[in-house]
């Protein structure tokens, strides 16, 4: 090949396109696009590590630790508890990080004085779910022992002790056994039922089962079933109740987890948690998950009657669970439309209270029951309009800790976390307050 040749060749090289652009050679125009392409992957890598870099600083600078974590244990005739003197770490990675310990009942709690010591005060048991768990917020803050350090104050003559017993996602049937092993041996003077919303729900096997995916009649707490003669009775708590759950339950929300297993990196397990929540609250096959579990339970003489040709079984779910169980049913009783899921859920609960008057009764002890502010928030206060009338019903007392929370000029959101439903120190400090009015009004309960 000549020079003359190279020249015209390479002119040819440079010559303008009939398109107007320049031609280039396939070689030199493919090696462009991968370097433009290497470089576009190299800043997303970089962008991506600035941001999980940022995020991971964020979440470690913001709390001690990310993982809740508890040990649960079976206690014959009782149920599930905390494990004894064991640590309970719990937050929500926004508003909480509390670290507490278990008493030697297997409560996040104080060690409940001696009976002889409980027998000579003015003793106060608590007795709740979530709410009196309280893992929220450290122990010297629960809403007890703020209590008893402000009658220590304010009612130094009526020498008050106070004990709490609570454990979240449970009922006042559940909450039976408690009293039997526990409180009665304290000789309270009084005795404090902390009534939330979702306890209508949690005293009904039925409903309960639908919440955690388990056999209504093999559940993991003291329940109740309708005996022979269409009364209760109580059913001891199933030490193999995992052996009948839901084959498919939905996956768990991380306040009912035991412990979370997390990644090296703490934002890289929040993205994982974060997006599951969101899947499984997206996902259209839970609520199909929900109407199979529901059409299997009817099928059960103690259920099938609950369930008329009006209220069918995928009607009355679909209605419940898109809004969520709890809301649904406490809409449903706002309603009071007078239907079998109605009547029955409410029969659960009277029950209950039946229990707890006739054992107070038994035992020489006042029974008082604190209605959360959160009866007030429920669309037309339904829930509260029921319990107070199951309450008037058995001349069991009310403290409505909604009503004194807004005659202090508060608002109900001032009682609970920004991103979490519990009461936070206001919240507790609040219902201290309402329980001393109370006490203050009702001396002669401690002579």
């Amino acid at each position: 090949m000549t020079k003359e040749e190279d020249k015209i060749r390479a002119a040819a090289r440079r010559s303008p396109s009939p398109t107007g652009g320049t031609v280039m050679s396939n070689t030199g125009g493919l090696r462009r696009v991968l370097r433009l392409a290497g470089w576009n992957a190299l800043l997303l890598m970089a962008g991506l590590a600035l941001i999980g870099l940022a995020g991971e600083t964020r979440l470690r600078l913001k709390g001690p630790f990310m993982a809740v974590h508890h040990q649960d244990v079976f206690v014959a005739d009782v149920g599930l508890l905390l494990r004894p003197r064991t640590e309970v770490r719990w937050t929500n990675r926004a508003d909480f990080w509390t670290v507490s310990r278990t008493n030697s009942l297997g409560f996040p709690d104080r060690e409940p004085p001696s009976p002889a010591r409980a027998a000579e005060s003015c003793h106060v048991a608590v007795i709740g779910d979530s709410y009196v768990d309280a893992r929220e917020v450290p122990i010297s803050e629960k809403f007890h022992v703020r209590l008893e350090e402000m009658a220590a104050r304010e009612l130094p003559a009526l020498d008050v002790t106070t004990s709490a017993f609570g454990r979240l996602a449970t009922g006042q049937i559940n909450q039976l056994a408690w009293y039997d092993e526990y409180v009665r041996h304290l000789y309270p003077r009084l005795v404090v039922l902390i009534f939330v919303p979702n306890d209508f729900v949690n005293n009904f096997p039925l409903l309960m089962s639908l919440t955690d995916g388990l056999d209504p009649d093999h559940l993991p707490y003291v329940s109740a079933e309708r005996a022979e003669d269409g009364g209760f009775r109580l059913r001891p708590p199933d030490p193999d109740y995992r052996r009948f759950s839901q084959v498919t339950p939905r996956n768990p929300p991380r306040w009912n987890r035991p412990a979370v297993r997390i990644s090296p990196s703490w934002f890289w397990s929040w993205l994982n948690e974060e997006g599951s929540q969101l899947y499984w609250r997206r996902r259209n096959s839970y609520y199909l998950e929900r109407v199979a579990w529901l059409e299997l339970l009817s099928r059960l003489p103690a259920y099938a009657p609950l369930l008329d040709e009006r209220q069918p079984v995928s009607k009355t779910i679909t209605r419940l669970l898109p809004e969520g169980l709890t809301n649904g049913v406490l809409r449903l009783l706002a309603e009071e439309n007078g239907g079998p899921l109605y009547t029955e859920t409410l029969a659960f609960t009277a029950f209950a209270l039946d229990e707890f008057k006739k054992r107070a009764e038994r035992d020489g002890a006042a029974l008082v029951i604190l209605a959360s502010h959160r009866m007030r928030r429920i669309p037309d206060e339904g829930a509260l309009a029921r319990l107070n009338e199951l309450a008037s019903e058995r001349r069991i007392p009310v403290v409505d800790h909604g009503d004194f929370i807004n005659g202090q000029g508060a608002e109900l959101r001032d009682a609970k976390w920004a991103h979490d439903v519990h009461w936070n120190l206001a919240g507790h400090r609040w219902a201290a307050e309402a329980l001393l009015e109370y006490l203050k009004q009702n001396q002669e309960l401690c002579e």
